[in-house]
């Protein structure tokens, strides 16, 4: 009897740990460098400036996770989101803009719940943010030729508060709400193996 608990031990151990890998595609909405763009028209405003003609394209997600546990899973997230805005004073357009936006972000993900065909999580990430600016310059309405960019690099995170997946062992699709560079709000699919 011993014997047969001792060896039961390790294999009830080894699948406790079996470890899992998995592949995220994701479309979210509002992540934080809308907002921040959102703040810099608001801050031309008081300029005279204003802002028409705005485009929100993305983030789009692209996740990996190992999973060395049942309930943690540790990985990365990349995402890119873009923009795009006619800026002007009075009634004259004076430019076109273009804002992109790459981010990648070590991430950890908790999975407290993980049923047959359902599950229930949480994950946070961090890193940076890489964001490029093409400024196209008009006078009035008339393109001057004149292209400015501008690069920055930033801090960056996501934090889901709860994300819940739905459908096979393998392939589910998935809903998150939380805050962050993915956005407000998130739908994707993912793919284990």
């Amino acid at each position: 009897m011993t014997a047969c608990a001792v060896c039961w031990t390790p294999l009830h151990a080894q699948e406790e740990m079996e470890t899992r890998h998995e592949i995220s595609l994701s479309y979210g909405t509002v992540p934080n460098s809308a907002w921040m763009d959102v703040m810099s028209e608001m801050f031309s405003g008081m300029f005279g400036e204003r802002s028409e003609n705005n485009k929100y394209y993305g983030p789009i997600g692209l996740e990996y996770y190992y999973h060395t546990s049942k309930l943690i899973a540790v990985g990365a997230i990349a995402t890119f989101a873009t923009n795009t805005e006619d800026r002007y004073m009075e009634k004259d357009l004076i430019s076109k803009v273009r804002r992109s936006y790459f981010s990648v972000m070590p991430s950890l993900k908790l999975n407290w719940l993980n049923k047959k065909h359902w599950g229930l999580y949480s994950k946070v990430a961090a890193g940076v943010t890489y964001g490029y600016c093409r400024d196209k310059d008009y006078e009035k309405g008339i393109s001057t030729g004149k292209i400015d960019t501008y690069k920055d690099l930033f801090f960056n995170f996501q934090a889901t508060a709860i994300g819940i997946e739905s459908g096979g062992n393998n392939v589910r699709g998935f809903l998150e709400l939380g805050v962050g560079e993915q956005g407000v709000a998130l739908a994707g699919v993912r793919y284990k193996f």
